[in-house]
Parts: structure tokens; sequence; C-alpha cells
């Protein structure tokens, strides 16, 4: 799984190409952009004419999910609004962002996916220390698919746990030559344990 997620700007222009771009080489894009609801219902309908819906994950608002006839949703770490979703509509796929094992083991059999990191130093986290190494290996000893996120890069794929399920961004996914490169790195690594 390779999940983009949007810088937090206000929706525009740019975001739309930087994801067309991208495109063929994730499986979603997470929408969390800087914007009131009626600013991300315009987003949504313009990149639905530029993208396969299917790869549109709205955050946070169940509400614009359903109204554009889309079945992906990412939550914050709020697991109880996130299992609450998911068991009145397991028809959709439900995901959402961990930062504790606490948390992966909440969701564990019930959402369909999480975003879990930080995994690697990185410039959106200044002064916070990545997850350690033991509380990742007990993150990732559940079954639910965990998708790792933080200073995921060409010079960090090569350390990044291949019983991650893949891995997620926002910086990464901004230039799709080092993307292409990091995807490249991880399915050879994956292809070989």
């Amino acid at each position: 799984m390779f999940y983009m997620i949007t810088p937090f700007v206000e929706p525009n222009d740019t975001v739309i190409q930087s994801i067309v771009d991208v495109e063929s080489l994730v499986d979603g894009v997470i929408l969390r952009l800087d914007a009131c609801d009626d600013a991300l219902d315009v987003f949504i309908m313009q990149l639905k004419r530029h993208i396969d819906p299917s790869k549109i994950i709205v955050h946070n608002t169940p509400h614009l999910m359903m109204k554009h006839g889309l079945t992906h949703i990412h939550f914050k770490e709020r697991a109880g609004d996130a299992i609450a979703f998911k068991q009145q509509h397991p028809e959709f796929r439900v995901g959402m962002s961990v930062h504790s094992e606490d948390s992966v083991r909440l969701i564990d059999g019930v959402l369909d996916y999480c975003i879990f990191g930080h995994i690697f130093p990185t410039p959106s986290k200044p002064g916070l220390t990545p997850q350690s190494a033991s509380v990742i290996g007990t993150v990732l000893s559940y079954d639910i698919p965990i998708v790792a996120i933080g200073g995921i890069d060409e010079h960090t794929i090569h350390q990044l746990d291949t019983r991650f399920s893949g891995f997620s961004g926002i910086r990464l996914f901004q230039h799709k030559a080092h993307l292409e490169h990091v995807r490249k790195e991880w399915l050879l690594r994956n292809s070989m344990s």
C-alpha cells in the first residue's frame, strides 16, 4: 500500500497536479487539506475529473465521502470515532493514523488499515524521537495492515521493516522521480523477503 497524503494547505490546482502526477504509483490519496467543507466539496468534484475516484480518501469527513459516492475514509487518532463508523458502515474502507501500540490494539480486527509512525527522523516532527525498534516490532505483530510514515526516503527505505504493508508520506510524494525510486526499492526488497 502506498498512500500519498496531501500537504496541509488550501486546495488549489498545484495540489491537484501533484496528485495527478503520481496517481499511477499510489493506491490512494488522503485529502488532509486546510479548508472548510465547501472548499473540500469543490476540490473533490474537480479531483474526480482527473483521477480514479476509488483512490480518493477523505480525511475525517464521512459526509463528504458519502456525498461524492466515495468508499475510503481516514480518521485522525480517535479510535472511538473510527470504530463506530466502521461498525455502522462495514462496506467502506476505514483507516486511522496511530502513534502507539495501544491504538493499534484497539483497532486491530476492526479497521482495514492504519498508518503508524513516525518511523525515522523527519523535518515535520522536529525534536520528536521516532518510534523505537521494540515498539515497531510489537505493532507489527498485529494482524491489521500497517502502513509506515515518517522520514521515508531514498536513504531510509533500506531500513524500513518489510513487515509493513507499505508506506505513506507527504514530502516524498511531491517528487515523482524520488517516489518511483523509493517505491521500486521497496518492491524489490519485499520480493526477496
